[in-house]
Protein backbone atom coordinates (compact mmCIF):
# COMPACT_ATOMS: atom_id res chain seq x y z
CA UNK A 1 0.00 0.00 0.00
CA UNK A 2 1.20 3.53 -0.74
CA UNK A 3 1.67 6.23 1.83
CA UNK A 4 -1.45 8.04 2.88
CA UNK A 5 -1.09 11.77 2.32
CA UNK A 6 -3.03 14.66 3.70
CA UNK A 7 -2.72 18.34 2.96
CA UNK A 8 -2.11 20.79 5.77
CA UNK A 9 -3.77 24.20 5.85
CA UNK A 10 -0.71 25.83 4.28
CA UNK A 11 -0.98 23.46 1.30
CA UNK A 12 2.05 21.34 2.18
CA UNK A 13 1.62 17.57 2.04
CA UNK A 14 2.21 15.63 5.24
CA UNK A 15 2.25 11.92 5.93
CA UNK A 16 -0.57 10.73 8.17
CA UNK A 17 0.98 9.36 11.35
CA UNK A 18 -0.57 7.51 14.30
CA UNK A 19 -1.17 9.72 17.36
CA UNK A 20 1.95 8.61 19.32
CA UNK A 21 4.13 9.27 16.27
CA UNK A 22 2.46 12.68 15.76
CA UNK A 23 3.32 13.63 19.34
CA UNK A 24 6.92 12.52 18.83
CA UNK A 25 7.09 14.41 15.55
CA UNK A 26 6.14 17.61 17.36
CA UNK A 27 8.89 17.01 19.94
CA UNK A 28 11.38 16.34 17.12
CA UNK A 29 10.38 19.55 15.33
CA UNK A 30 10.85 21.56 18.54
CA UNK A 31 14.27 19.97 19.04
CA UNK A 32 15.18 20.72 15.41
CA UNK A 33 14.16 24.37 15.78
CA UNK A 34 16.31 24.80 18.90
CA UNK A 35 19.23 22.96 17.28
CA UNK A 36 19.01 25.06 14.11
CA UNK A 37 19.10 28.27 16.15
CA UNK A 38 22.07 27.03 18.19
CA UNK A 39 23.99 26.15 15.01
CA UNK A 40 22.88 29.23 13.07
CA UNK A 41 21.37 27.24 10.20
CA UNK A 42 17.86 26.84 8.73
CA UNK A 43 15.84 23.99 10.26
CA UNK A 44 15.87 21.95 7.03
CA UNK A 45 19.68 21.84 7.19
CA UNK A 46 19.41 19.93 10.47
CA UNK A 47 16.81 17.46 9.11
CA UNK A 48 14.00 17.59 6.55
CA UNK A 49 10.43 16.94 7.70
CA UNK A 50 10.42 13.58 5.92
CA UNK A 51 13.42 12.46 7.99
CA UNK A 52 11.75 13.56 11.23
CA UNK A 53 8.58 11.73 10.19
CA UNK A 54 10.57 8.54 9.59
CA UNK A 55 12.26 8.88 13.00
CA UNK A 56 8.88 9.42 14.71
CA UNK A 57 7.33 6.46 12.89
CA UNK A 58 10.21 3.99 13.39
CA UNK A 59 11.44 5.08 16.86
CA UNK A 60 14.99 3.70 16.46
CA UNK A 61 16.64 2.36 19.63
CA UNK A 62 20.29 2.87 18.72
CA UNK A 63 22.68 4.61 16.33
CA UNK A 64 22.72 1.61 14.01
CA UNK A 65 18.94 1.73 13.54
CA UNK A 66 19.03 5.52 13.26
CA UNK A 67 21.63 5.30 10.49
CA UNK A 68 19.19 3.32 8.29
CA UNK A 69 16.80 6.27 7.99
CA UNK A 70 17.00 8.27 4.78
CA UNK A 71 18.52 11.70 5.41
CA UNK A 72 20.82 10.56 8.22
CA UNK A 73 24.35 10.13 6.94
CA UNK A 74 27.50 9.61 8.99
CA UNK A 75 28.03 13.35 9.66
CA UNK A 76 24.48 13.91 10.94
CA UNK A 77 24.59 10.65 12.85
CA UNK A 78 27.75 11.81 14.63
CA UNK A 79 26.45 15.36 15.17
CA UNK A 80 22.87 14.65 16.24
CA UNK A 81 22.51 10.92 16.86
CA UNK A 82 22.88 10.82 20.63
CA UNK A 83 20.62 13.86 21.09
CA UNK A 84 17.94 12.21 18.96
CA UNK A 85 18.18 8.94 20.89
CA UNK A 86 17.90 10.85 24.19
CA UNK A 87 14.78 12.57 22.87
CA UNK A 88 13.29 9.25 21.73
CA UNK A 89 13.97 7.67 25.14
CA UNK A 90 12.48 10.65 26.99
CA UNK A 91 9.10 10.85 28.69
Amino acid sequence: AGKQRRVKADGAAATTLPAPAQAMLQRLRQWRARTAIEHGVPAFVVFHDSTLEAIARRRPDDLSQLSTISGIGQAKLARYGEALLDLLRGP
